[in-house]
């Protein structure tokens, strides 16, 4: 496993090298040279990454799938033909299954075998093979859709006019793989998937409805809650387990939910913002009522509780009769000056677009997305109509190149019809996160949106934060406008907790300890000045040193309590939690950190020293720490098999980052640029971001300026890859 190890970062360390001297334009010999040096040296670590490194048993997701009526299409069709027309087929199925991190194990003519979790196994593995399995589906079907508008030509004399429109059959499972040698792929050398788990996919595939996906209580078990499941009714000849298969009806959307402040595995109650919840619920109905959009800007310090007071509001609205719909946006800080970075992320969103789909897909998902909204509505009476230059333009939103190029104007008049459409059958809200970190262009968008658009119902929940180095009075264009009399746009000061309410919220996080000392409280309440993330931090600190016991009878040392040296102010404290974490978790936190807002997980299995935590080690830590609510999963920018993750807190990660010595970031971050090249051509990310921003960001925290100008290079003015 070293030498695999050796070799890898040997290949990273080569292909970032050549990426440095290759120039981004021309077609000289030098260039080409380069690129096909390049090309060989990716697709040699691919080869790497798909080596199982031992025979010895591997936790997979096993993905089989299988073209119905292949036999019935080899008899009709020339047997060049049907080379051709499989080969185009599989081509585009193949690439399903890379973009997902999948490894195609076996091919055989109208069938295929990929696994997923090499050479990481992870927790991800089964969502991602459930995914890929999905996608496929769709995209087998838009394949057929294009090759019968090919087959209408009349000039057309290829294998399009005799292609039956084959659906497949899929089967998905996971569990313990053994690597052996097949006598059929002897001449590759290569060792090919065994066992029972693959036994149990081709039978999940063998019983699978043709054009769906079955899979297994293992799989199901470890998705829940991120995939609709249908019980499996069976074949016309049941056999053993199969009322325990369940067919994949679907994913579900994605969210970005927050999650609530959690103290010994009890969520903390929202205390003092009576009149602020008030206050909301107000701008909703007032929306509501005359049916013009609204604008509210909730603005705090950090730790004030804006994220948990939109999230209590949301909780409360969606009682509500003939509930609003609930969308959410926002940018990480990563790309601040991103042209439309915030419509991006909100379209990504909602019409559930991942990196890992293809420009087919992404546009079959648009249609289909709007054409929901749409409904049964006549298009003259409807604000969308059936216009393809609208989903043109929504398309082009997607790609942060095009989208610096589409007029104000243009992109006002598209979001102003979607959300009339989203708000046809009733109000809206959208919550906009972290809003005074949002590109220019996001923020007058919206701005001219409450102002003068037409879109109905819809009420935006901005949360804008208030520190030393950001001050949303600079950066938010309608706060000056929130006195005017019926002016839409409204601002809300967060402030920090009375004494009285800090009392009465320390006492809600203990109230499993009585009697409460009140020199506890009175210690608590001191130390917290009116902050809420610092009481819930604070008394999880006293837990983790020990001084508050938890359990059937809480318990606390009074004595211990007041000898502790206490960390003034929330940084202080927020770094002295860090340092109870275990060091596993410090570790992986602080490598993160280097990255930025957002990290991916194969990068910090990568950089981390596996001698001392392993995969196993690396991703049990991400896991505590997402527990803890440090880290959340994020779909949208994830790619391939690497799962991205993003702080919760500016403050957290800024801690984390502070804790690794000088010499180390600099370390550090010339390893995130290096990983970040091997990966930029491998996924779709680097068409919604500037990538090349970010690595010649990371070389010039390492120190290494020509690096940094070199990659500076690759973008151009308005911040995007070449």
């Amino acid at each position: 496993m070293g030498k695999a190890n050796i070799s890898r970062q040997a290949l990273i360390e080569a292909i970032a090298t050549l990426e440095a001297r290759r120039e981004p334009a021309g077609e000289d010999d030098s260039r080409r040279a380069i690129d096909t040096a390049l090309l060989a040296l990716r697709e040699k670590l691919a080869v790497l990454q798909a080596e199982p490194g031992d025979p010895k048993r591997h936790q997979l997701a096993v993905l089989v799938a299988d073209l119905s009526g292949f036999t019935a299409l080899s008899e009709h069709m020339d047997a060049e033909r049907v080379r051709d027309a499989i080969n185009a087929m599989w081509k585009v199925l193949d690439g399903v299954i890379l973009a997902w991190g999948g490894q195609i194990d076996q091919h055989a003519g109208d069938s295929l075998m990929a696994l997923f979790g090499l050479p990481y196994p992870r927790q991800g593995d089964a969502a991602r093979a459930l995914y890929a399995a999905l996608s496929m589906q769709r995209e087998l079907a838009l394949f057929n859709e294009r090759v019968r508008h090919a087959a209408a030509d009349p000039f057309d004399d290829s294998w399009v006019g005799e292609w039956p429109g084959p659906d497949m059959r899929i089967g998905v499972h996971s569990g313990p793989v053994y690597f052996a040698r097949s006598p059929g792929l002897m001449a590759s050398g290569r060792p090919t998937a065994v066992g029972e788990t693959v036994a149990i996919a081709r039978r999940l595939e063998k019983l699978s409805p043709s054009g769906r996906v079955l899979t297994s209580p293992m799989i199901r078990r470890q998705t829940q809650g991120r995939f609709v499941f249908e019980p499996f009714t069976g074949s016309s000849v049941p056999t053993a387990g199969e009322e325990d298969f369940y067919v994949v009806a679907g994913a579900r959307a994605m969210t970005t939910a927050y999650s609530p402040g959690v103290v010994a595995g009890q969520v903390t109650r929202l205390v003092g913002r009576a009149d602020l919840i008030d206050r909301l619920q107000m701008a909703l109905q007032t929306v509501a009522d005359s049916r013009t959009p609204h604008l509210v800007t909730l603005i705090g310090y950090p730790g004030a509780g804006k994220s948990r007071l939109a999230h209590e509001f949301e909780a409360q609205a969606r009682l509500l009769s003939g509930s609003p719909s609930v969308l959410r946006a926002g940018t990480q800080g990563a790309f601040p000056n991103l042209p439309y970075a915030l419509i991006r992320d909100f379209l990504l969103r909602r019409f559930s677009i991942r990196p890992q789909n293809s420009p087919y897909l992404v546009e079959d998902k648009l249609q289909k997305g709007v054409a929901e909204l749409i409904g049964d509505s006549p298009d003259a009476a409807h604000p969308f109509g059936s216009s393809a230059d609208a989903l043109l333009l929504l398309g082009g939103l997607l790609d942060a190149g095009a989208a610096a190029d589409i007029a104000p104007e243009e992109v006002s008049a598209v979001l102003q019809s979607l959300l009339a459409a989203i708000t046809a059958g009733g109000p809206a809200i959208v919550i906009l996160e972290g809003v005074n970190r949002a590109d220019r262009r996001s923020l007058d968008l919206i701005d001219h949106l409450v102002q003068q658009a037409d879109i109905g119902p819809v009420l935006f929940l901005g949360l804008a934060t208030v520190t030393e180095e950001t001050n949303p009075e600079d950066a938010l264009p309608w706060l000056g406008r929130g006195a005017e009399l019926f002016s839409p746009v409204e601002r809300l000061e967060v402030p920090l907790l009375s004494a009285v309410n800090s009392r009465l919220m320390a006492t809600e996080v203990l109230n499993a300890l009585s009697p409460i000392p009140m020199r506890l409280l009175d210690l608590i309440v001191a130390e917290s000045g009116g902050n809420p993330l610092y009481i819930e931090t604070l008394i999880q600190l006293l837990i983790e040193q020990g001084i508050i016991t938890v359990g059937e009878h809480w318990r606390v040392d009074m004595d211990g309590a007041e000898r502790v040296r206490l960390p003034r102010g929330l940084p202080h404290l927020i770094e002295a939690r860090l340092a109870t974490l275990p060091l596993s978790e410090q570790k992986v936190l602080q490598y993160a950190s280097v990255f930025g807002p957002l990290c991916w997980d194969t990068a910090l299995l990568e950089l981390l020293p596996e001698r001392e935590y392993g995969e196993i080690g690396v991703e049990k830590a991400l896991l505590g720490l997402e527990l803890k609510g440090y880290l959340a999963a994020d779909d949208v920018n994830s790619f391939g098999a690497s799962q991205a993750y993003a702080f919760r807190r500016d403050s957290v990660r800024q801690a984390a980052y502070m804790a690794l010595s000088a010499d180390r970031r600099r370390y550090l971050h010339l390893e995130a640029a290096n990983w970040l090249i091997t990966h930029r051509d491998t996924t779709r990310l680097g068409a919604w971001f500037p990538v090349s921003r970010l690595i010649a960001h990371h070389f010039a925290a390492a120190g290494e300026e020509a690096g940094a100008a070199t990659w500076r290079q690759r973008t151009d003015v308005r911040g995007l890859d070449r």
